[in-house]
């Protein structure tokens, strides 16, 4: 069973003024004025879920249960934005300077990989044979780790990007081939075990966009989070745009700030998480009503979510 622990929350309000706005950090910044916007579950038809909640100001990994309750509080160092919970119950998650596996009953480091100064981690990803796939910005690779931390396998990755802006989230897909979000490139390339591009999905040009993931649905099409583009795009197998979801699509006082993540379930619709957006994560049907949300405030902004559940 997860614990909750008594670890001090940092309010998202509980932030800086400089210039007429709230340093949220990591260069992010808010309006000191918002609208007021309705906290917990929203659902009403009644849905619920269990959510794993990365939240990397807090450098925390929440798991939330289906009324909103925290069910679990995980610190797992700042940045970074992928998180899972392992077969064993255990959690994985990255931060900006590695990747860690904890024991979610005792909240201790049960498996740590630390990347060299100067690298950055966004993405984490755990594969059969216990190992886990890791994107590294900075260093340009992505690679398979074992967990005696012997590189099972690598390639090197193409940026003209600087550090930061290179790469975002990266997965290995059932095919054996890898999805790389090439973060202020703004595309997502699928190589081969060689480093190979087999496809590139290109979203359409949007001021301050960029990608943040790709994501390999049952049917073989891409699910493509926009990042600050503050769209999602759905790609066929032969990378043409068949579905896409912006600001105009969604209710009245719901606000894009960047798309993180985003999981097609098994009735069709898709969770997405709104990081320094409003609500935190939603879920959205294939012609565009929102049919459950959430928001926290006293998470911090939401980079990922994974839905545990469909309940």
């Amino acid at each position: 069973m997860a614990h909750h622990f008594p670890i001090a929350r940092l309010s998202i309000v509980a932030v800086l003024f400089i210039a007429g706005a709230s340093v949220v950090g990591f260069g992010q910044t808010l309006p000191t004025s918002q609208p007021a916007f309705p906290s917990g579950v929203i659902s009403p038809t009644g849905i619920t879920h269990t959510l794993l909640l990365h939240s990397p100001v807090q450098g925390k990994v929440y798991e939330i249960g289906p009324a909103g309750e925290i069910l679990g509080e995980y610190t797992v160092g700042a940045k970074g934005e992928n998180s899972w919970i392992l077969p064993n119950g255990r959690l994985l998650a990255s931060y900006t300077g590695g990747v860690r596996e904890i024991d979610t009953d005792s909240g201790k480091i049960t498996w740590e990989y630390k990347a060299a100064s100067g690298v950055e981690i966004h993405s984490c990803q755990p594969l059969p044979g216990d190992r886990v796939l890791i994107c590294e910005c900075g260093s340009k690779r992505l690679f398979e780790i074992n967990r005696d931390l012997t590189i099972a396998w690598e390639i090197q990755l193409q940026s003209t990007q600087p550090t930061h802006k290179q790469f975002r989230l990266a997965e290995k897909t059932d095919a054996g081939t890898y999805l790389v979000a090439y973060g202020s490139d703004a595309v997502v390339r699928e190589l081969d075990s060689t480093g190979k591009v087999l496809q590139t999905f290109t979203p359409p040009p949007r001021k301050n966009g960029g990608v943040n993931g790709g994501f390999r649905l049952p049917n073989g099409n891409t699910l493509v989070t926009g990042g600050y583009g503050a769209e999602v795009y759905e790609f066929d197998k032969d990378a043409h745009i068949i579905w896409t979801l912006g600001q105009s699509d969604l209710p009245a006082g719901f606000k894009i700030h960047y798309m993180g993540t985003a999981q097609r379930l098994a009735n069709g619709d898709t969770v997405l998480s709104n990081f320094l957006g409003e609500p935190a994560v939603f879920e959205i049907t294939p012609d565009k009503h929102v049919v459950w949300q959430f928001s926290d405030d006293t998470l911090g902004p939401i980079s990922a979510c994974r839905v545990l559940g469909e309940n």
